[in-house]
């Protein structure tokens, strides 16, 4: 994991590098961490000229600019057709911490896959580059979402190989949960599926948080639904996090290894900013993750007012997610409205419809086909879910070796939540589940980066 090495507040932070930029004996200022960040953009309709606008961010700011020299090249998009080449030059003021590069692409109506291009970059000035080229994605917008799809082979099934590691909410135990700075990790360290919990704000934009309320995870209180997306940008979102803990709010000060990020306290690990530690939109993790694979969970829309199933399908449909993201929710009345605006996108299957299902498939029973969803969702035993919604004294074991064949006999994946110790991990391995989420997907990935026979909670 990265840790943040300066604890100053930026504010103090400048002030000594200025103060260091005069000829003194004072120690030479440390370098930056300079990284560029990837993106995507839709491309628009025809006539449209949309930007593709990659990041530039720091670590620490300078006492001096620093520069980066830029230029674009083909990848799977064409220049002239598709984007327009650029090269450049920007520069990152004195003090500060960020800039942008953007880069036109040409709308159009054709339908096809995203298309990639290379953005390509040295730096000049007192910073170090991460990398030195990153990628840009041309999102396909053009694509009717109207008619149900049809699988020669479900893409959620692994068929016999390793389960996909699911990075529930970004690994709640691992990283500060659904913030970009946890995806981002996750993502690196090997994750399969980025697992994401969907609200609308008061002003009905689409943010990512699991709870109804900012209490546990940030330093504001009041539930989403009552706040503006402008409110929440004010959070820190990894305020209670400690590493290994998830959000105990009984710590000591200092195991909160990332609070103040967010509210410029501390400047972030090399290659994030600020903003990776606050409350992100569905927009921004679309933006940021478009060649990773997504779990979006559908939430309640509380007011009612928003649209809020049309809103995520019409969002989902402008970047061109469709099979290689699942929609999933709990509750059947969203998951049921977004099927309607959105059948061409791969859903689970919701609770009431889902707990029908294994009921009848206990013993001799048999799963009919469900060709309107790909995957169940569930616990490995009925003791994951909320005491109130069961019959008293109710218990059953959900993960079996029946269930999961009778699963796979209808082409439906089996996707276990949420496996968070070693040995219930290679239980699961065991019993051949098709994905395994969980708060510790680094626990996982190290479990599946080891040969099966090797495999040990010792």
């Amino acid at each position: 994991m990265r840790k943040h090495h300066f604890t100053l507040p930026l504010s103090l932070f400048l002030a000594t590098l200025l103060g260091c930029s005069d000829g003194s004996d004072t120690p030479p200022v440390p370098p930056s961490s300079l990284s560029v960040i990837p993106n995507a953009v839709p491309e628009g309709a025809p006539g449209e000229m949309p930007t593709l606008t990659f990041r530039v961010i720091m670590d620490l700011p300078q006492p001096r600019p620093v520069n980066v020299i830029f230029e674009t090249s083909g990848g799977t998009a064409t220049h002239g057709e598709d984007y327009l080449d650029t090269a450049g030059e920007v520069t990152i003021p004195a003090g500060e911490l960020e800039a942008l590069i953007p880069v036109d692409v040409f709308g159009d109506a054709q339908e096809e896959d995203a298309e990639t291009l290379s953005l390509t970059f040295t730096v000049s000035g007192n910073a170090l580059a991460t990398a030195d080229s990153v990628i840009g994605t041309i999102a396909n917008d053009d694509s009717a979402c109207d008619a149900p799809f049809q699988l020669a082979q479900n893409p959620w099934r692994v068929y016999g190989a390793d389960p996909l590691n699911y990075a529930h909410r970004g690994g709640v135990i691992d990283f500060p949960e659904n913030t970009l700075f946890a995806y981002s990790e996750v993502a690196l360290a090997g994750a399969d599926v980025l697992e994401m919990d969907v609200y609308q704000t008061r002003d009905n934009e689409l943010v990512i948080l699991h709870d109804l309320d900012v209490d546990r995870t940030t330093n504001g209180s009041g539930n989403v639904v009552d706040l503006t997306l402008a409110e929440l940008r004010q959070l820190d979102a990894a305020y209670w996090f400690v590493p290994g803990a998830g959000t105990p709010h009984d710590r000591p000060a200092e195991d909160y290894v990332y609070r103040g990020i967010a509210t410029g306290d501390k400047p972030p690990p090399p290659g994030y900013s600020a903003s990776d530690f606050r409350i992100p939109t569905l927009e921004e993790a679309l933006q940021r993750y478009p060649h990773e694979l997504i779990n979006v969970e559908l939430k309640p829309d509380l007011d009612g007012r928003g649209n809020y199933e049309q809103q995520i399908a019409e969002l989902l449909q402008r970047y061109g997610r469709r099979d290689d993201l699942i929609a999933a929710s709990f509750v059947d009345e969203a998951a049921n409205n977004f099927k309607a605006v959105a059948p061409c996108v791969h859903t689970s299957i919701p609770l009431d419809q889902g707990s029908l299902l294994v009921l009848a498939s206990q013993g001799d029973g048999i799963i009919p086909p469900v060709p309107e969803h790909v995957a169940f969702q569930v616990p490995p035993d009925t003791s994951q879910i909320n005491p109130a919604q069961l019959p008293p004294g109710f218990f059953l074991e959900v993960v079996t070796e029946d269930f999961i064949r009778d699963a796979h006999a209808a082409d439906l994946a089996v996707q276990v939540w949420t496996i968070n110790t070693c040995e219930d991990m290679l239980r699961m391995i065991a019993l051949g589940v098709d994905a395994i989420m969980t708060d510790r997907p680094l626990l996982l990935e190290s479990l599946l980066d080891t040969p099966a026979a090797e495999r040990s909670c010792d």
